[in-house]
């Protein structure tokens, strides 16, 4: 079974109402103290470098060349992020079947970074996406489980504008967006554990054969 397969048959998705809603989690071999690391990591190039945020932490979510994972993604252009307002702002193009649909679209949202005992949870509410979305939200985890161990995972809300509800149909959805929520989440479980990982990484995972 490849390592694709196997990460994909732990995710759940559902559609109701227009709304889809994505639930996975992951064992980390290291502690959550690492994984909290990555995550900040990761929140500091957000502040400070999109061009390292994309390298390090959204590798292999772009262009693919399986093309039906081309039907819709998004190219992340700049994003801006102020903690002390809990505000967060991404520039992105939209792509549909491989060609630009809509550029520059403004994502505006509040980031809310919170303890519950052990336990990290990160949300973020989209306040405002232009056409792209009528509502989104979800929340990222990190829970220890052992003094080398943790588990990481996150919980996505989507609804979409009224022309990408005709068009993301469940299939679509799953074919273009579901993989990348997973390897987005995969991408910080691997970099907790020491492992680095780049689009060459993963065009190598991609091309192993499924049993």
């Amino acid at each position: 079974m490849s390592l694709l397969l196997s990460i994909l048959l732990t995710m759940l998705t559902t559609l109701s109402d227009g709304m889809f809603h994505t639930r996975y989690e992951t064992e980390v071999s290291a502690s959550a103290e690492s994984c909290n690391v990555v995550i900040d990591s990761m929140i500091y190039y957000l502040q400070t470098d999109p061009a390292k945020l994309s390298e390090q932490f959204f590798a292999g979510l772009g262009k693919q060349e399986d093309t039906k994972k081309n039907a819709f993604y998004l190219v992340w252009k700049a994003s801006e992020y102020q903690p002390e307002e809990q505000y967060s702002k991404l520039v992105l193009d939209v792509l549909v079947n491989e060609r630009p649909f809509l550029s520059d679209v403004v994502i505006e949202s509040m980031v809310t970074d919170s303890l519950s005992g052990d336990r990290r949870d990160i949300r973020v509410d989209i306040n405002y996406a232009g056409s792209l979305l009528k509502q989104a939200y979800g929340t990222f985890h990190i829970l220890p489980t052992g003094e080398n161990t943790a588990r990481i995972g996150m919980d996505v809300h989507v609804k979409f504008g009224w022309f990408f509800r005709i068009f993301i149909t469940r299939k679509v959805y799953s074919e273009t967006i579901d993989w990348r929520l997973v390897r987005f989440v995969t991408n910080l479980k691997l970099r907790a554990e020491g492992i680095v990982v780049d689009d060459a990484y993963w065009s190598a995972v991609d091309k192993q054969p499924s049993l």
